[in-house]
């Protein structure tokens, strides 16, 4: 059987209910709104509970912050309309150890910059709601620098020092080396701040040369002269003999004995023809075994070492230098040359000496004027047609005169003596060997003439 639920009982006289009555109050049947005219700049301002709630910013509730206030140079369509568009206020604090705290309205071109902010205040009874523009401020945090000790030198990390550092790490190592060498070549600001009249030795010694005369022409086409690769001319010379001494040309006493010269005297005594690997050798080998000039027989031996030895010579991918084959190989090509003369030949014109070993294009140019020296020494007069020379080289008609330019000597057409006695042509070009050398000059730029 169900229970009957107890009735409640009823309150006695003078007893207060446990809940207390819901007031009801009537709503106004409308509500009068008004704008408080601006007056001036100031203004309530909002926002900055919703600012300070940025991740990473905290502002303490009882901080206080210095209003300033400064006329609005962007906003330029509003002027004249009202004080608050025509000014721009900014509220900062110091008062944290270490952070500085700002906040300042933002500009028309942010989301939300061009809205207008208003503050209401609602009175239920008599239905009035007063309004009253307000700023709205946005708070941002930054650290306050550190200032540095006295003495002390701060690092300043830019964006250059910032690109040079990915530069070291991760860039080739062309643009390391030019890195390293702008690092080292930049002035510490130590030395900047030093003395004026204090200067390391390194500086002293650059200001001397600053100080000291230029050198003139004739000095500057000496050491020119002296940096180009070319066998060492005698300057003291009263005849084309003296010029490139014999013993110079062929590296020494020694390398003169070792030339091996009875096979073609031999040959020669027994009517038998020569025949060479050279062009320019061949042609001359007969008429200077009968005259009978041992000195000049064995320079001519001598030159048809080098031609072998530069004919031997291995291309590489750089173009304008050589290489020397491994020892082996120079052996066969060289065959019937001792390896003293080989191996002499490889120390004079070769970066290192031995096989492998790279002729850069100045130890090549040495060689080849060289050779031309040894030329002009063995032909009669020293006096020498180059094309013969130029086919052993493999080398073009004015390639070739440069050569013979650099040691001195005067090249030009046959005369007609030497026509009718060496049997030239007109077509011809001869190089020779006469005092004073006429060696080619250092090139001046003429001043004041601009390229047309």
């Amino acid at each position: 059987m169900s229970e009957k639920k107890r009735k409640r009982t009823s309150l006695d006289a003078g007893q207060r209910p446990s809940k207390r009555a819901a007031i009801v109050q009537k709503e106004p049947d409308s509500i009068r709104v008004t704008l408080i005219p601006e007056e001036d700049e100031w203004a309530p301002v909002i926002g900055m509970i919703i600012s300070a709630s940025t991740p990473g910013l905290s502002l303490p509730t009882n901080t206080s912050m210095t209003p300033y206030t400064k006329t609005r140079k962007n906003d330029t369509a509003s002027t004249g309309k009202s004080p608050l568009s025509n000014s721009e206020h900014l509220l900062h604090t110091s008062s944290h150890a270490k952070i500085d705290y700002t906040a300042r309205e933002e500009e028309g071109g942010v989301a939300g910059g061009l809205l207008q902010h208003y503050l209401g205040v609602y009175d239920p009874q008599s239905g009035q709601l007063q309004l009253v523009r307000a700023r709205k401020l946005v708070l941002r945090s930054s650290v306050r620098p550190v200032p540095s000790a006295p003495g002390e030198v701060v690092k300043q990390t830019n964006g250059l020092s910032a690109r040079n550092a990915l530069g070291l790490t991760f860039g080739t190592k062309k643009s390391q080396r030019a890195i390293d060498s702008i690092t080292k070549n930049a002035i510490s600001p130590a030395k900047q701040r030093s003395a004026p009249g204090h200067l390391d030795p390194i500086a002293s010694a650059v200001v001397s040369s600053m100080a000291a005369p230029a050198p003139t022409r004739d000095e500057l086409q000496a050491a020119v002269d002296e940096s180009k690769p070319r066998p060492k001319s005698n300057p003291d010379a009263e005849t084309p003999a003296d010029v490139y001494p014999t013993e110079q040309l062929v590296g020494g006493p020694t390398t003169l004995a070792q030339m091996t010269i009875k096979g073609w005297q031999d040959a020669i005594d027994a009517d038998e023809e020569i025949l060479t690997k050279s062009r320019f050798v061949s042609h001359r080998v007969q008429g200077i075994v009968k005259g009978g000039d041992v000195r000049r027989l064995k320079c001519l031996r001598y030159l048809l070492l080098l031609l072998e030895w530069y004919s031997a010579l291995q291309t590489t991918h750089k173009g304008s230098s050589r290489r020397v084959p491994p020892s082996e190989k120079l052996q066969q090509a060289l065959a019937g040359w001792s390896s003293f003369l080989i191996d002499s030949v490889s120390q004079r014109f070769a970066e290192g000496g031995g096989g492998g070993k790279t002729v850069s294009r100045w130890h090549l140019d040495l060689l080849i004027t060289h050779i031309c020296a040894l030329a002009v020494t063995v032909d009669d007069e020293f006096t020498t047609n180059v094309h013969d020379l130029g086919r052993d080289l493999k080398l073009e008609v004015k390639d070739t005169k440069k050569y013979f330019r650099e040691i001195g000597c005067s090249v030009g057409p046959p005369t007609e003596a030497e026509m009718k006695r060496r049997r030239w042509t007109k077509k011809d070009v001869v190089a020779r060997l006469r005092l004073p050398l006429c060696f080619p000059k250092m090139r001046v730029p003429v001043g004041g003439r601009g390229r047309r």
